[in-house]
């Protein structure tokens, strides 16, 4: 039964998000992917970031503005590491993916709540935005390192969070967002210590 929902869950689209232009990408699923890299790690170095600038710039592109806990006031000193769960390629642009297995409720007997609403919810609620913000900053800067054309516009898809616990109701159990490239030539400048 476990394999048969695994190759289920394998070949359930990840619903990518809308992007620039505003189109959909084509449909893909997990067992689609051809290039990627599982568990990419990252480390970003940080110089008297202020949290709070941090928050605002992310409060400010993602999630349509939706309320959520804010962050206390502190600077960040260091380096900060972390690990992506999925970094993949699919037509041109990369994303990153997270899984996740939060416990919302039982997805075959109220499908909302595994929505998209209500994972918007669950987003805000734990901060998630703040990690694929910071996953995406780290992306876009291994990204332009290693392409010689790099444009974040034309190479970056977004964040796929996928909720394991959620696939086979409505809305597939995905959050997907594509934050504009505002929000990471924000980020970059806070790490890099020319931002407020």
């Amino acid at each position: 039964m476990l394999q048969q929902a695994l190759r289920a869950w394998l070949r359930h689209d990840l619903g990518l998000p809308v992007q620039p232009d505003g189109r959909r990408p084509a449909q893909v699923a997990l067992g689609d992917l051809r290039t990627y890299q599982v568990e990419l790690e990252f480390w970003l170095s940080s110089h008297r970031v202020d949290v709070q600038a941090l928050d605002h710039a992310v409060r400010c592109h993602t999630l349509g503005g939706r309320p959520r806990p804010a962050l206390l006031p502190a600077r960040l000193e260091g380096l900060f590491k972390g690990f992506m769960d999925l970094v993949f390629l699919h037509d041109g642009r990369y994303y990153i993916a997270d899984y996740k297995s939060n416990f919302l409720g039982d997805a075959s007997a109220d499908a909302g709540r595994y929505a998209p609403d209500a994972l918007a919810e669950d987003v805000a609620r734990h901060r998630y935005d703040l990690q694929y913000a910071l996953y995406l900053l780290a992306l876009h800067r291994q990204l332009r390192a290693r392409l010689p054309d790099y444009d974040y516009d034309r190479h970056v898809g977004g964040a796929v969070y996928l909720y394991l616990r959620g696939w086979d109701g409505q809305g597939g159990g995905v959050h997907a967002e594509r934050p504009p490239r505002a929000l990471v030539e924000a980020l970059d400048a806070l790490f890099a210590g020319g931002g407020q």
